[in-house]
């Protein structure tokens, strides 16, 4: 999720769009579920991957993924990020048998049977 230290780049594009990093992430499936939500609220994102041949993909910040989306939109993009992690958070209990779906927070029958 976005990081409240994070030294916030920006890069500029072939036509005049400039990038705003938004978040860092340790690894692409992270960064690659935030690009999807976003682009579901109409935002287009740019992933940037650590490019390394010499050192291991998780060496420190090398093996960072970073999330860009257009500067005029970071602003909302930030806020739909900290808005979803706060409705997780409150969704959530701390009990075994709540169970977070795509489809949002349901829970387990206590006379539910798995699955063989």
């Amino acid at each position: 999720m976005p990081d409240e230290e994070l030294p916030y780049q920006t890069m500029t594009d072939g036509d005049g769009t400039t990038w705003a990093e938004i978040a860092s992430t340790g690894n692409s499936d992270e960064a690659e579920l935030i690009q999807g939500f976003l682009e579901s609220e109409g935002i287009r994102v740019e992933i940037e991957h650590a490019e390394t041949t010499s050192f291991p993909a998780t060496f420190g910040k090398l093996g960072d993924v970073r999330v860009f989306v257009p500067e005029a939109d970071k602003a909302r993009a930030m806020d739909l990020l900290k808005q979803r992690e706060q409705e997780y958070e409150e969704s959530v209990d701390d009990d075994d048998e709540t169970l977070v779906t795509d489809e949002g927070v349901t829970s387990i029958a206590d006379d539910a049977e798995t699955e063989p």
